[in-house]
């Protein structure tokens, strides 16, 4: 590696050490593992999505899904209930903690973001903004040809 590239690299892993700290902090307030706030906010989102729905917006196996919500469930976040028009079908709700931990972190993962944006200018936002969604655009065609 080139020396600037081991100066970039040692940045961003400080960078997503840090940020995976405040992270884990914010959450452990809360009772949240890392993950379950994004399934909070897919299901609130979807509305009362099924287990697969929920997979499939979140990219990951119904197996993995079930995990979540098992862990979920048992702390009160979420509940199983039947649809109504099929009673075969389960779908997953929020309950009313779940909905309330649901949008108090959003609220602390807005206020990380802005923190760590704090010292940008608009442009500078904009730039850095621009510069990770590349990054991560490159390292999804670099995990789609290592999966292929």
């Amino acid at each position: 590696m080139e020396p600037n590239t081991v100066a970039i690299s040692d940045g961003f892993c400080a960078l997503v050490r840090t940020y995976n700290a405040c992270m884990q902090k914010t959450l452990a307030k809360y009772g949240l593992y890392p993950g379950q706030p994004q399934v909070l906010f897919a299901i609130n989102a979807l509305g009362c999505p099924t287990q697969i729905e929920l997979a499939a917006e979140l990219g990951v196996t119904k197996a993995s899904v079930g995990v979540s919500l098992r862990r979920l469930e048992s702390a009160g976040f979420v509940k199983r209930v039947r649809d109504k028009q099929d009673t075969r079908c389960v779908r997953i709700k929020l309950t009313q903690k779940g909905a309330e931990y649901a949008r108090w972190c959003d609220i602390d993962f807005e206020m990380i973001y802005t923190t760590m944006m704090e010292t940008f200018n608009a442009d500078e936002r904009e730039g850095a903004v621009n510069t990770i969604n590349e990054m991560n655009r490159s390292l999804t065609g670099l995990k789609e040809r290592l999966e292929g």
